[in-house]
């Protein structure tokens, strides 16, 4: 069993055996669930869950400016299709 001490603030540390078992990381936010006596804490996918999805085939992150170049090649490319 882990324990922490919770500050003045309401603050505590989340021991490294549960961050790492959880992969939370600087920044992550964290949600809680409570029944009765009892929280369970989980990372919110959030941004987490969008990781590479903004980047090309090649792994190579797009600028906005290239995001958008492509969302109308592609839309041109739809419509000349049509």
């Amino acid at each position: 069993m882990l324990h922490s001490t919770v500050t003045s603030k309401g603050q505590t540390t989340i021991p490294e055996k549960i961050r790492k078992a959880l992969r939370i990381k600087p920044g992550d936010k964290l949600e809680y669930e409570v029944e009765g006596d009892r929280a369970t804490i989980r990372v919110h996918p959030g941004l987490r869950s969008l990781k590479g999805a903004l980047t090309s085939n090649k792994g190579k992150a797009m600028s906005l400016a290239e995001i958008r170049d492509a969302a109308a090649d592609a839309a041109r490319t739809r419509e000349g299709t049509r």
